[in-house]
C-alpha cells in the first residue's frame, strides 16, 4: 500500500527521539531426542529429550549455561536474524522452527531492557551442533493446590527441571500460579532458582510446554526423527515427551493418519525385523487426542 502525499510530508517531518527503545534479542531452545541404549541388545533404545546449551564467554553470567541467542541486527528481519545465529553460533541449519513467545520483563536482563522474540528449533540426532552441550530433560511437578473462591480458583504448582550434561548437572525450580477469575485466566510464571542465565529456563520451560501441546494435534514430532522409523521408536518418543505410557493399540489408531509404511525393514541384530515408515505429509494436521 502506498503512502498518500500528507503521510509522507508527516513522516519527513518525524523524530523518533523522543521514545526510548530497548535492545531485542533471538533466543533459540534448541531439542532433540537421543537414543539411550539399554544395556539389553534384544530392546531397542529409548528416547531421551535434550536441550543444546551454551557457555556464555562475556559478563553477565559468564561461564555460565544459557540458550541460543543474539542481538539481532537492524538490517535483517528477524527470521534472517535467528537463522544467522543458529548458523554462526553452533553451525546448524537442518531443523524445523517456529516462533514461540515474546519475553519482556523488566528486569530479566541486568545490562539493559531487553525484549527477547524466542523460537523452538527441533534436530535429528544425526545433526552435529557446535559450541556446546546436549542436556538431558528431567521434569518433575510437585505441591499442587487448587483454592476456590466466589470468582474462580487460584491453581499452583511447583516445577522441577534437571538439566543434565556430561560433567555438569543443572537444577532449576519454577512456580507456576493460575488464576481464574470468572472469564479470564492468568497464567504467571515466577523463577524461584536457576542455574542458568538470565530467565532462560523460563523460555526453555515454555518451550517444552509448546512441545507436548502441539503433540495432541499436529505432525511435530517428526522434527526431532530420522527420515524412516519404526513405530515401536515413535511410540517412545511421544512418551518420553508426554512423560507417560500409552497403550499401543490406542497409538497405533490415533496416529495411524500421519505416517505412510515403507516396504523396508530394520536390519539390527538382536532384534526381529520391524516395518520402517515416514512421515505423511500430505495430510492436514488432524487431533490425535
Amino acid at each position: 500500500m502506498q503512502l498518500s502525499n500528507s503521510e509522507q510530508e508527516f513522516l519527513e517531518l518525524y523524530s523518533d527521539s523522543e521514545y526510548e527503545k530497548p535492545s531485542v534479542t533471538v533466543d533459540a531452545v534448541l531439542f532433540r531426542l537421543k537414543d539411550i541404549d539399554t544395556g539389553n541388545y534384544r530392546k531397542l533404545p529409548q528416547k531421551k529429550l535434550q536441550v543444546f546449551l551454551v557457555k556464555r564467554k562475556f559478563p553477565p553470567f559468564k561461564n555460565q549455561y544459557a540458550v541460543v541467542g543474539t542481538f539481532i541486527d537492524l538490517k535483517n528481519d528477524i527470521e534472517t536474524s535467528l537463522k544467522l545465529c543458529v548458523k554462526n553460533k553452533v553451525n546448524a541449519q537442518n531443523y524445523y522452527y517456529e516462533q514461540l513467545y515474546t519475553f519482556g520483563e523488566k528486569q530479566r536482563d541486568p545490562r539493559t531492557r531487553v525484549i527477547s522474540i524466542s523460537y523452538m528449533l527441533l534436530f535429528n540426532q544425526k545433526e552435529n551442533l557446535e559450541n556446546g552441550e546436549w542436556f538431558n530433560i528431567d521434569l518433575r511437578e510437585d505441591n499442587h493446590q487448587l483454592t476456590e473462591n466466589d470468582a474462580g480458583y487460584v491453581f499452583t504448582k511447583d516445577i522441577h527441571l534437571t538439566l543434565t550434561g556430561e560433567t555438569e548437572k543443572l537444577e532449576n525450580h519454577l512456580k507456576i500460579t493460575i488464576e481464574k477469575t470468572n472469564s479470564n485466566t492468568n497464567k504467571k510464571i515466577e523463577i524461584v532458582s536457576s542455574n542458568i542465565a538470565f530467565d532462560h529456563i523460563n523460555i526453555i520451560y515454555h518451550a517444552l510446554d509448546r512441545l507436548k501441546n502441539k503433540l495432541e494435534y499436529t505432525d511435530i514430532i517428526f522434527g526431532l526423527l530420522n527420515e524412516k522409523f519404526t513405530l515401536t521408536e515413535l511410540k517412545y518418543s511421544y512418551e518420553e515427551i508426554l512423560g507417560e505410557k500409552l497403550l499401543d493399540a490406542n497409538f497405533r489408531r490415533k496416529t495411524a493418519h500421519l505416517v505412510l509404511p515403507l516396504n523396508e525393514f530394520t536390519k539390527e541384530a538382536g532384534h526381529r525385523p520391524s516395518q520402517l515408515f515416514k512421515a505423511n505429509y500430505n495430510l492436514k494436521n488432524k487431533d490425535i487426542d
